[in-house]
């Protein structure tokens, strides 16, 4: 078999810039004998020879050109001889430093540029480290030479033995078809991989956003940290559930401002005071309790809206008009409708086509049949891929992130599928083409195939990451109690609803309410003192709350400018996006415009029954017409790539455009075919596209919410404990008060029992008796009256105040006297010390037990006073004010009451039990107080 002669001469007219000269007979002969060795089946005796004229011409283009074609057909051999596979990475990255050093040597030849760009595209599809972007740039570069090299550096084949080819004008054109249509191949290669590189940027960026929001969520927790205390008085709920009036409830939800200065004022906490005077004045303004504060700029706003429209238009930025004319629309109510419905399960489609011609026969198609109870069939394998495929809907759905595109690729495949089994004239007669529920009629393998369709869209555009970040922003909903001032604002209140256990009601966040709004009616048995638990809940360390406020507002900056780096990342993949879509309804418009031609024939084969065109007949006149109008573009180049019959790439040569003359007609089919597949990948494309569209916008609106959120000063967060401050304050003064009342009474009621025990027996003793005692009290009384003013006026110490304690304990009573007890005031331990009088055994034990029970409760004080003391010297109050807190109790329920009653003949049980009924007193509350 004679070889065929492979010819690779040089212009005269544009030597390379080296100093080699390319046209030299043996160079050329020598490179053409190599490339006869490689099309013969020898690629090792091809790159022996080239290598060999290498040694002894290190600078030929040529040379060069013609080792990195060769490794490059050598790599392909590795996809179908194992034996060439192992070094098939190494032989592309070879041609690719020889086509690179080839177009150093001759920069203006187009032959070269395209073996080089050829090498650059293999090493992209086999090297993960490498990019198609390199193939692009050197494409470019190539169709950027105006004047390029007119010898044929192509080593192709000629039919005749010319020695020297040169390059026509329509061959120069070829070879930048060549180039052009490489750079879209590389372009579709990058956008595949830009799908999957933007569904891991969107993941990351969602992760991003949880990071951010989980600092914000703790900054916002470590304000209420401080506002954590679990101590609960039963005292006060004592009180709050048994003696607090409705209307005293109410009034304590009722607060005016100037108490709430003053009560601050007396803690001597001017922060405290400007905040809540802050507060107060900015509401009146805003008559919201909400400011936004641009993390840009620093700009502040009253309204939410006017700061997220700054953020856009100042400092992000908007789609171009022709950008938003791209965004996908949101499907109609009957897609969800359709999805929602019950009618999802596996169809028996034997009985289901019966029904359908049944129906045809008897009344016409339109949607009766979709109204008809269907013919279904037990076949769980069936049913649980249904079931996973409504699963996957109604999660895009949820979110509106199933577009138009979606539903019309979706059913375009459940169509394709069913038609095989159903008329299609049928399907349509019965709109079972026009509802997703036409999937039911699938048999498994073709439920599978849509479950991956939907699957592959839901990874491509992040839906489940995305859906799991939006579920968990509403349970991260930060509830605020309904706080509005009054229309004067000399009031602020907290709904009423509180006292009924409601303790966040619906909120509309007002910050004002009118007089006209319509009074809350509370019955008395609705009242419940989970507001008490509220109210108790938090301490008292104002100072320390005031400074979690201060560093709350300092770092909400911080976190709203990391979130609007996010943002911006969004909005640059959305235009990114935008710009891709465009691009490809571009693209797929020539290409529709291609199949019309072929569809305009197919009608009017049917309908003149003419001799037949065929499609590349019609298709190279098209080719002509763009040719004259010196229109060389998008559409040219895809007519002449499907009348090629194959995708560019290597093997492309000159040779191609005269074979297909020779050749018999490509079958009008398999351009149809080709055409068609064009089309569905693009399609498949857009339609991806737009789901990422979607999320990208979802998630975009998803960051400016978190903008919005952690850019907000609600002051509400900080008044709210404030308010509860003084509240708990006002709340403990009224049980207070109310235990100083009950004491007193339990003291008047013992003072009663006793004195008429005291009457009792006296009236046996006689009248003498009974005047002497009355006179002996009076003088004891008379004294203990002056003992607090003596201690007084000489200036007695805290601690001889101290041991004045209000106490009962039986009076002295002389040997001829019968027994006499009576209540005194309050004395001193040292007095019952002196007081020289004689005492029963009984009495005597009484008193010891007593004197015990006194020091005890002393040095219980004392140590909760030294407690008391470092708390609040660490908070910053006075003495003076310390002083005050503490109230000296002795707790009756604890005194053994069983031998005073005992020394008189008196039961303990039947006595408290008295008392008890009469004051409608539990032992809790039998406590009394010392007077301040």
């Amino acid at each position: 078999m004679r070889s065929k002669k492979r010819n690779a001469t040089a212009s005269p007219s544009h030597p390379p810039p080296s100093d080699v000269d390319d046209r030299s007979l043996i160079i050329t002969k020598e490179v053409n004998d190599a490339i006869d060795e490689l099309y013969n089946g020898h690629p090792t005796e091809a790159l022996n020879l080239v290598k060999s004229t290498l040694s002894r011409h290190p600078n030929s283009a040529l040379a060069h050109g013609a080792l990195s074609f060769i490794h490059l057909k050598i790599s392909h051999l590795a996809t179908i001889i194992d034996s060439y596979r192992p070094k098939m990475l190494e032989h592309i990255k070879r041609s690719v430093d020889s086509s690179k050093r080839a177009v150093q040597l001759c920069q203006d030849s187009l032959s070269f540029r395209f073996f080089h760009a050829s090498a650059l595209m293999a090493l992209a599809k086999n090297d993960a480290n490498a990019g198609f972007e390199a193939v692009i740039e050197a494409c470019d570069t190539g169709l950027a030479i105006q004047y390029p090299t007119v010898i044929d550096y192509s080593f192709e084949i000629y039919k005749d033995n010319n020695p020297e080819s040169w390059l026509t004008q329509s061959q120069i054109e070829l070879h930048r078809k060549k180039l052009r249509l490489l750079k879209l191949e590389s372009k579709y290669f990058i956008d595949t991989k830009f799908l999957e590189i933007i569904k891991n940027e969107i993941q990351e960026l969602q992760g991003r956003k949880e990071e951010i929001e989980e600092r914000a969520i703790a900054l916002r927790e470590n304000l209420k940290k401080v506002l954590n205390d679990e101590t609960v008085a039963t005292r006060v709920k004592d009180y709050w559930n048994n003696k607090m009036s409705m209307e005293l409830k109410k009034d304590l939800l009722r607060i005016r401002i100037k108490s709430l200065k003053l009560h601050f004022d007396k803690k001597k906490s001017p922060e405290a005071v400007a905040v809540v005077m802050q507060a107060v004045e900015y509401v009146k303004a805003a008559k919201n309790w909400k400011l936004w504060t641009c993390c840009c700029c620093g700009e502040r706003f009253f309204d939410v809206k006017w700061s997220a429209e700054h953020l856009k238009s100042v400092h992000l930025g908007t789609l171009s008009n022709e950008l938003q004319s791209v965004e996908p629309k949101i499907v109609s109510d009957s897609v969800h409708d359709s999805v929602k419905s019950r009618k999802w399960g596996p169809v028996d489609v034997v009985a289901a086509v019966k029904m359908m011609e049944d129906l045809s026969r008897k009344e016409g198609g339109d949607e009766v049949f979709l109204k008809q109870k269907w013919p279904y069939c037990i076949d769980r394998e069936r049913d649980a891929i249904i079931n996973k495929i409504r699963e996957l809907l109604d999660q895009f759905l949820s979110i509106r992130c199933f577009v138009q595109s979606h539903v019309q690729a979706l059913m375009d495949s459940i169509m394709e599928m069913l038609k095989k089994r159903i008329p299609e004239q049928l399907l349509k007669e019965h709109c079972l083409n026009r509802t997703l529920l036409s999937a039911c009629f699938l048999d498994i393998s073709e439920l599978n195939r849509v479950f991956e369709f939907l699957d592959d869209l839901s990874n491509i555009c992040g839906l489940h990451g995305l859906c799991k970040s939006l579920v968990n922003d509403e349970v991260r909903g930060e509830p605020y109690e309904k706080l509005v001032f009054n229309e004067d604002f000399s009031f602020v209140e907290f709904d009423k609803r509180m006292l009924s256990g409601q303790l966040v009601v619906p909120n509309d966040g007002a910050a004002v309410t009118s007089s006209a709004v319509d009074e809350i009616e509370l019955n008395d048995d609705e009242h419940k003192d989970a507001i008490v638990d509220w109210l108790l809940k938090g301490g008292t360390n104002i100072g320390e709350q005031l400074k979690q406020w201060k560093n709350l507002i300092e770092t909400c900056r911080s976190q709203g400018k990391e979130f609007f780096k996010i943002y911006e990342a969004e909005f640059h993949w959305m235009q990114n996006i935008c710009e891709k879509k465009i691009e490809y309804l571009r693209d797929i418009k020539e290409f529709q415009n291609l199949e019309s031609i072929c569809v305009e024939e197919d009608k009017r084969r049917e309908e003149f029954g003419n001799e037949p065109l065929s499609y590349e007949s019609l298709l190279s006149k098209r080719e002509r017409q763009i040719k004259n109008t010196n229109d060389e573009n998008f559409e040219s180049d895809i007519i002449w790539k499907i009348l090629a019959g194959h995708h560019v790439d290597n093997e492309i040569n000159l040779e191609i455009k005269r074979l297909i003359d020779e050749m018999a007609h490509p079958v009008d089919n398999e351009i149809k075919l080709e055409i068609k597949r064009m089309i569905d990948e693009m399609a498949a494309k857009l339609y991806k596209f737009d789901a990422i569209i979607r999320t990208t916008t979802i998630a975009m609106q998803q960051t400016a919410n978190k903008i919005d959120a952690v850019t907000a000063c609600d002051y509400r967060s900080i008044l709210v404990p404030l308010l509860k401050s003084f509240m708990r304050a006002r709340l403990e003064d009224l049980a207070n008060k109310d235990a100083k009342e009950k004491n007193k009474a339990v003291e008047e009621a013992f003072l009663s029992e006793f004195e008429l025990d005291d009457k009792k027996k006296t009236d046996k003793g006689g009248g003498n008796a009974r005047q002497g005692k009355r006179k002996s009290k009076d003088k004891k009384r008379k004294k203990d009256k002056r003992r607090p003013k003596e201690l007084k006026a000489t200036g007695g110490s805290e601690e001889k105040q101290e041991n004045v304690e209000q106490i009962s304990f039986p009076a002295a009573h002389d040997g001829n006297d019968p027994t006499n007890p009576e209540i005194v005031a309050p004395l001193t331990t040292d007095e019952l010390e002196q007081e020289e009088l004689k005492l029963t055994p009984e009495e005597e034990k009484e008193q010891t037990m007593l004197e015990e029970h006194l020091e005890y409760q002393r040095q219980i004080e004392n140590e909760a006073k030294q407690k008391r003391l470092a708390e609040l010297n660490k908070a910053g109050s006075s003495k003076g004010n310390m002083e005050k807190m503490f109230l000296r109790r002795i707790n009756f329920d604890d005194f053994h009451w069983k031998y005073f009653y005992q020394a008189r003949g008196v039961k303990l049980d039947e006595k408290l039990c008295k008392i008890q009924q009469e004051l409608h007193l539990t032992p809790n509350n039998l406590n009394l107080t010392r007077p301040s």
